[in-house]
């Protein structure tokens, strides 16, 4: 009879090789389509950018600058920033550009979500994009987004949230993190399965605030939260691979694993708020991309359960000579995780791959492959710590 952890185990592994096949048949299936290029929009709608900015006197002056040069009809754009009561220069910087499409308010500290909700009340634009300050286009983004809204149901599209250059090895392995996720975005798009709008630029329909609403001002990750809404509704949301933003990643790794315990929090929130959703009326989506999110965090935590029950519950010679390690006791789990770094290594170089100008160095790439679950292991701990003793987190 077997027992509690080996059931567990195999249970595990199931789930975990049903993962891994899914996404090797899902970009079989598109790989063709992955690295298409937008068409050129056939019309050019007016569009208001709106910047929320909290003490960014570091980084908006770029990312107006961004905006004002961006290849895309002058008399279409609307630029809207709202400083949520920063407390440094970020108003003056804003107000010292003259120009007829920008225009500046300033309101009292509420948030993230509250200073969006603002400039989305004053926009007048048929496209609302939404943009962090810290953050900057290409000349071609606006026309990028623009034109994958081919679709009536299509209510937003996300662009290609990467990271610019650096020495610094923390920013490098980012930026290796920051193309997987898009490039898993991507294939999640060809199930209709787009999870967030990233706050560095994604861009709606105006009409889709009315049909679902504003941003949660109350919301730990409101982008992801607006996603899902708007998934509930069973509209639409597409990806862009070639609709540049990059965006200013923490510096160091207290601020990362303060960044990714709030992305975690606001996560398993806002897929509690809709596991309603778990329901083929939702299609792929509801089915299984939400039951996933849930079911991988539990297995994060049941792997970090069994191995540390197995390490002490091993005999002399595995724990201090490390003879399992050696090879000599090898069994099914072993051959799926080998398995499974395998096809993340494979998956890894396809996903660099996809962003040719974004020259990587080696040492990065190998890098994130093994220290990544380090930092699920960080972030995933003090999530846990933070959700039980109900700890604070702002933007």
């Amino acid at each position: 009879m077997l027992s509690l952890s080996e059931i567990l185990n195999y249970a595990i592994a199931f789930f975990t090789l049903f993962t891994t096949f899914f996404f090797i048949f899902l970009y079989i299936e598109n790989r063709k389509e992955c690295l298409k290029k937008s068409p050129s929009p056939k019309k050019y709608p007016t569009v208001s950018i709106v910047m929320p900015a909290h003490n960014e006197e570091k980084y908006i002056k770029k990312a107006i600058e961004s905006l004002l040069n961006c290849d895309y009809p002058k008399e279409k754009m609307e630029i809207i920033v709202v400083d949520d009561g920063s407390t440094d220069r970020t108003y003056e910087i804003a107000t010292s550009f003259k120009d007829e499409r920008l225009k500046v308010y300033r309101i009292k500290k509420g948030g993230k979500g509250k200073a969006l909700n603002y400039g989305i009340r004053k926009a007048r634009g048929e496209f609302i994009a939404t943009m962090d300050a810290d953050s900057y286009i290409m000349p071609k983004t606006l026309k990028e987004l623009i034109a994958l809204f081919d679709e009536e149901e299509v209510m937003a599209v996300t662009p290609a949230v990467k990271i610019p250059p650096s020495k610094n090895w923390l920013k490098e392995f980012q930026r290796v993190e920051y193309m997987m996720i898009l490039f898993s975005r991507k294939l999640l798009s060809f199930i209709d399965s787009v999870p967030v709008t990233p706050g560095p630029f994604s861009m709606f329909k105006r009409e889709v605030f009315e049909k679902v609403g504003l941003f949660d001002e109350n919301n730990l990750v409101e982008d992801q939260e607006i996603a899902l809404r708007i998934q509930s509704h069973n509209f639409k949301i597409k990806s862009s691979l070639t609709a540049d933003v990059y965006t200013q990643p923490p510096e160091t790794l207290g601020a990362l694993l303060r960044q990714r315990v709030r992305w975690q929090r606001g996560g398993i929130r806002n897929y509690w708020k809709y596991k309603f959703m778990i329901s083929p009326k939702f299609g792929d989506f509801g089915l299984y991309f939400i039951p996933l999110n849930f079911l991988s965090l539990a297995a994060f935590f049941l792997i970090l359960a069994l191995m540390i029950e197995a390490f002490i519950n091993q005999p002399y010679y595995s724990k201090y000579i490390l003879m399992e390690i050696m090879g000599l006791n090898i069994g099914l789990y072993t051959l799926v995780g080998a398995f499974v770094i395998l096809v993340s290594i494979y998956f890894t170089y396809l996903a660099v791959k996809a962003f040719p100008n974004e020259k990587v160095k080696a040492r990065y790439i190998i890098l994130f492959i093994f220290f990544y679950w380090y930092l699920m292991l960080g972030y995933n701990t003090l999530f846990l710590i933070k959700e039980l003793t109900r700890g604070k987190a702002e933007w």
